[in-house]
């Protein structure tokens, strides 16, 4: 029996996962999410390991956008990791930096470096393919994220396990040029015609990958 552990980007929280979560554990599969503290990459990570030293079955542990700066190093060691996951994800050498040239986010920073997403913006890089009332109401979700948690790269469990890179070819928040160029480094590379959130726009596609993906690997 394998678990699944799903994981959140910037500005987001568990709840991103709901449609997928609850259709996965209504098919027997065990699922989990958490969310993100937001007060620093270290805790992040800190966060995700210990959610994986909860779960005693092996794990497919997906991350998503940010989350795979978060997965990369959370899932470092952990023996019961049987692969990642990398949903439009990022996924760096430990210190590679990136720059998101082509986005469509735009943030606000104050004096701490705490970010929030335009409301404008986040509908248009995070939400264009969703139903205008699901994204309407995920922007009232948004969380105030720590800029400087996702500048560099940090840890590489993608060297130790199977990893699996998802290009979504729609993606208005991070361009799908940088996604083939990140996904480089995963063992396979899957490409959905979706935007930034499929787990909202298109969540069967994420049930039915992950159903697949448990069932082939039992």
């Amino acid at each position: 029996m394998k678990s699944i552990l799903l994981v959140h980007g910037a500005w987001h929280g568990s709840w991103c996962w709901d449609f997928v979560e609850k259709a996965l554990n209504n098919e027997g599969v065990d699922t989990h999410s958490l969310n993100l503290p937001f007060t620093g990459v270290k805790d992040d990570i800190a966060s995700v390991s210990h959610a994986l030293d909860g779960i005693d079955n092996q794990v497919i542990l997906l991350g998503h956008s940010y989350g795979g700066i978060v997965i990369s190093s959370a899932a470092e060691a952990k023996r019961n990791v049987e692969q990642l996951i990398y949903l439009s994800a990022i996924l760096l050498e430990p210190g590679e930096s990136m720059q998101l040239d082509g986005s469509k986010i735009q943030i606000d920073v104050d004096e701490n470096l705490i970010s929030e997403v335009k409301k404008g913006s986040a509908i248009s890089a995070f939400y264009a393919d969703v139903d205008p009332n699901l994204a309407e109401a995920s922007t009232e979700l948004l969380r105030p994220f720590p800029i400087v948690a996702g500048a560099k790269g940090i840890g590489e469990a993608w060297r130790e396990k199977h990893s699996t890179y998802i290009v979504c070819r729609r993606d208005e928040a991070i361009p799908p040029k940088l996604q083939y160029a990140m996904a480089k480094k995963a063992d396979k590379v899957i490409e959905w015609e979706c935007g930034h959130s499929p787990f909202l726009s298109k969540p069967e596609l994420v049930i039915d990958f992950l159903l697949d993906l448990v069932s082939t690997t039992d």
